[in-house]
């Protein structure tokens, strides 16, 4: 856990803060200031952190306030390994409808074999698609 707490302390709070808390200590602090002013500013950025519910865990365990427009840019962007992702589902998904028309087959007495091949298949696109899940 990081040791400095700046935004806490512009604010005149402690860690454990409720919501209220903050945005009751933001409008009293902010209330004599003009909008231009450094102290205004600083009360701003800490306000706007500290009552973002991300913003405010990653600040807590980081120690940095981190910047909203670039956490945007980097989840709003479909990755290569999404689409690999949907892929890989969409394709178990298939597998899964093969797999209970042959169960079904196998249950009439149609045989085994390839109940167990679609089962294996199906099983191995689901764990690949968790194990890339792993991978940042």
């Amino acid at each position: 856990m990081a040791k400095d707490k700046e935004l806490y302390r512009i604010l005149e709070l402690d860690e454990s803060a409720s919501d209220t808390q903050i945005a009751e200590s933001y409008s009293r602090l902010s209330a004599g200031l003009k909008d231009g002013s450094p102290e205004k500013q600083r009360l701003d950025h800490a306000y706007s952190v500290l009552s973002d519910i991300e913003r405010r865990a990653r600040y807590d365990v980081t120690g940095k306030a981190g910047n909203r427009a670039s956490v945007r840019r980097r989840t709003s962007r479909p990755g290569r390994r999404d689409s690999i992702r949907q892929t890989l589902n969409t394709l178990f998904l298939a597998g899964a409808a093969v797999t209970t028309v042959l169960f079904v087959m196998q249950y009439c007495g149609a045989g085994t074999t390839p109940f167990y091949i679609a089962c294996g298949i199906s099983l191995l696109l689901k764990l690949t698609e968790y194990l890339l899940r792993l991978i940042p």
